[in-house]
């Protein structure tokens, strides 16, 4: 069982190349965000300029390990690990014409729909409990419940 060993720490060699490589991927992270991930390009058709912006999320996840040390003082154990992802999607678009700014968003119609069919078997659940309960099986009544309350 590796809690019944002793657990070697990293040594500040073995921590240097995990620095390393955080380094690097924050830096990658910070070259990334920047105006033009949000903003696109603006679009000009006549008189009318039209610039797409959307939300971008970015999750970063690191990891190291270590593990027991056997009987000659060896490092048995290991670990290292990293992982990412970035998604986006456009959210409103401003367009910009002679008399005005105006800022149209971008409507997900696979959010509404999902929220539509979540709401809708919501209900259909709770209609249909209310329907097998019945008139036979009844709630307290208000001063049962008063009396509850008051105690």
């Amino acid at each position: 069982m590796i809690a019944d060993e002793k657990a070697k720490v990293p040594t500040t060699e073995s921590a240097e190349p995990v620095l390393d490589s955080v380094e690097q991927v924050l830096g990658r992270l910070a070259s990334t965000a920047r105006a033009d991930t949000i903003f696109g390009e603006p679009v000009e058709r006549g008189d009318v300029t039209v610039i797409p912006c959307s939300e971008v999320a970015v999750g970063l996840g690191m990891g190291s390990g270590s593990g027991p040390v056997d009987a000659q003082g060896n490092k048995t154990g290991g670990g290292s690990g990293g992982g990412g992802g970035a998604s986006g999607r456009p959210i409103a678009v401003i367009v910009i014409s002679k008399d005005r700014v105006r800022v149209e968003p971008v409507l997900d119609l696979t959010k509404v729909v999902l929220a539509a069919f979540s709401t809708g078997a919501f209900l259909l659940f709770w209609l249909g409990r209310l329907s097998r309960m019945g008139r036979s099986v009844k709630g307290p009544s208000f001063s049962q419940f008063r009396r509850a309350v008051q105690k």
